[in-house]
């Protein structure tokens, strides 16, 4: 058995994360949210989250610098970047620093952002699936 996937919004548009958080909870998600990069720094070391879907360009923090220290933090979170102000530069610094995927705002549907959630989920179960039978 697997355990529920847990999710965390993180972008300095509250409208956007509540939008997101409600279609992901739709879906059957468990997911949370914080307009804050350091309150998400902090709430990743209070719970287990599997899924992380931030924001590039944020007060405190940007998107990438929070990249950086929550894969530190936890090397197996899955963390999607998303942006409405796209550069190359960006997406390769986002890769590199060990993005799942980048995403670009406004989104034209969410059919993208589930895509990219289901995605990075399906990472997740093969690696828990290869662990499991590593112990078995």
């Amino acid at each position: 058995m697997y355990p529920e996937i847990q999710i965390l919004l993180v972008d300095d548009e509250e409208e956007l994360v509540l939008s997101l958080q409600r279609i992901l909870q739709l879906e059957g998600y468990s997911a949370d949210y914080t307009t804050s990069p350091l309150t998400a720094i902090e709430k990743i070391k209070e719970k287990k989250y599997h899924i992380v879907l931030a924001d590039i360009v944020m007060p405190e923090m940007d998107g990438i610098e929070l990249l950086a220290a929550l894969k530190a933090y936890d090397p197996l979170v899955q963390v999607i970047m998303m942006t409405g102000y796209s550069t190359m530069d960006k997406t390769v610094r986002c890769l590199e620093k060990g993005a799942n995927d980048y995403l670009l705002k406004p989104f034209p549907d969410l059919d993208r952002v589930m895509e990219a959630v289901r995605l990075s989920e399906a990472k997740l179960r093969r690696w828990w699936e290869s662990m499991r039978g590593n112990f078995a």
